[in-house]
C-alpha cells in the first residue's frame, strides 16, 4: 500500500465552526490526463443539514461515524465520515494517523477511515487522517475536529477533507 504523505494532514488545521463538513476532491482533467475522485470531484463545505454520530461503543472510544444530509440537495444525498482506532487497540486521541485502510476493515495495526456518500464508496483505499479535537461523555461523541486524505482503489486521485462537528 502507496505511504502518502505525512505532512498533509498535519498541515491542515481544523478551524472551521462546529457543523461544517469540507470535501475536495480532484476533479481531474483530460488534458493532463489527471484522474478524477470517484467519491467527490470538485469542492463542497456543507454547514447546513441533518448531522448524526454513530459510535462502536461509549466506552472504548476507537470507532465513529458521522453521517451528514445536506440541506443543499445539490451538495448530494447523504456523506458518511469513518474514523477508526479499533484495530490499533486504542482510543481515538488528539494525533495524525498514516497508512489508514477501509474501515471497518483494517487490518490489526492499521487505522480505519472511510469517506462516502451518494451511494459510492472505495473497495480499499490508503489514507491518513488528523484528530485536532476530540471529547467523550457517557452518551458518547460530543465533539470532534478531524481532517483527512483519501485515495480510492490504489489510484492517484486524493479527496481530501475536514469535518468540525459539536453535538448540540
Amino acid at each position: 500500500m502507496a505511504r502518502l504523505s505525512r505532512s498533509w494532514a498535519a498541515a491542515n488545521s481544523c478551524t472551521a465552526p462546529r457543523g461544517t463538513l469540507f470535501l475536495n476532491g480532484d476533479a481531474g482533467s483530460p488534458a493532463d490526463g489527471s484522474t478524477r475522485d470517484y467519491i467527490h470531484p470538485g469542492a463542497d463545505v456543507i454547514t447546513q443539514g441533518t448531522w448524526n454520530t454513530y459510535v462502536y461503543s461509549s466506552t472504548s472510544r476507537d470507532y465513529v461515524r458521522i453521517h451528514v444530509t445536506p440541506a443543499n440537495a445539490s451538495q448530494g444525498l447523504w456523506w458518511d465520515v469513518e474514523f477508526s482506532t479499533r484495530a490499533l487497540g486504542t482510543p481515538l486521541a488528539v494525533r495524525t494517523y498514516t497508512n489508514a485502510q477501509r474501515a471497518p476493515f483494517a487490518a490489526p495495526g492499521y487505522p480505519g477511515l472511510s469517506i462516502s456518500g451518494d451511494g459510492r464508496g472505495c473497495n480499499t483505499l490508503a489514507g491518513e487522517f488528523q484528530i485536532h479535537d476530540i471529547a467523550w461523555d457517557s452518551v458518547g461523541l460530543l465533539k470532534l475536529s478531524a481532517s483527512f486524505l483519501q485515495r480510492c482503489e490504489a489510484g492517484n486521485a486524493v479527496l481530501r477533507g475536514m469535518v468540525a462537528y459539536e453535538r448540540p
